[in-house]
């Protein structure tokens, strides 16, 4: 497996610190992992976890208090961030169109600037994702992570705040096609993979029209399942 290197996990510190405020992971108010334990979870040096936590204090996302530690200060949010903002019919099919329009050109971005090590990151969601699904879980955080995954690929960064903006509606529509769907569990588990991995081989072939259209199938697929209850 490729060693990352401290800016590949300097970046992977500072894309989790900002998911986890933006998700809601951690709200207003709330303390942070300490500079120590964050240096040591990421394996970076402590003067480069400072770096990171620099960026976000720019960003006014997160403050220091003397003695007290790192707290969350604000949380980036956005209309597509509340909480019941898919209401209705149309608001549904609002989602899928605005997903087509980002996810589809995040994947051919990403198969256009993806590493090795961008591929291994994304097989392991996958492998989550599956895995959970033997487990007869729902799976509905690990597919969106799969598809968070994709985002940081494309290495954009107001791309990646796009798709996570859409976290909220793209949960809550894995889990009304999963409810709607005539099919039984495992054989929507079973679509789901392979929409998935046809994805991951276009990325990996750094094929950008294919991995367009395999996201574009996928998403078509996922709005089908919740529709008519099929594929």
């Amino acid at each position: 497996m490729t060693t990352k290197t401290k800016v590949e996990k300097a970046k992977d510190l500072y894309d989790d610190m900002r998911n986890w405020i933006l998700r809601g992971q951690y709200l207003r108010g709330a303390r942070l992992p300490t500079e120590a334990e964050l240096a040591g979870r990421y394996a970076l040096s402590r003067s480069a976890t400072r770096q990171v936590i620099a960026q976000l204090k720019d960003e006014g996302l997160v403050a220091s208090r003397q003695g007290s530690g790192l707290f969350v200060v604000a949380r980036p949010t956005t209309a597509l961030d509340a909480p019941n903002f898919v209401n209705n019919f149309s608001d549904l099919i609002a989602l899928f169109d605005f997903r087509m329009l980002i996810e589809t050109e995040s994947a051919a971005l990403a198969a256009a600037k993806r590493s090795d090590s961008d591929m291994q990151r994304l097989e392991e969601k996958s492998r989550i994702l599956r895995k959970v699904h033997q487990n007869g879980g729902q799976g509905t955080q690990e597919d969106f992570d799969f598809h968070v995954q994709i985002a940081k690929i494309a290495e954009n960064k107001f791309l990646l705040s796009s798709v996570l903006a859409l976290q909220t509606g793209v949960v809550f529509s894995v889990k009304l096609g999963q409810k709607t769907s005539d099919l039984p569990r495992i054989l929507q588990s079973r679509q789901v993979t392979e929409e998935h991995n046809a994805i991951i081989d276009a990325i990996r072939e750094a094929d950008a029209e294919k991995a367009r259209t395999a996201m574009q199938r996928h998403i078509e697929a996922s709005l089908s399942r919740i529709l008519h209850g099929d594929s």
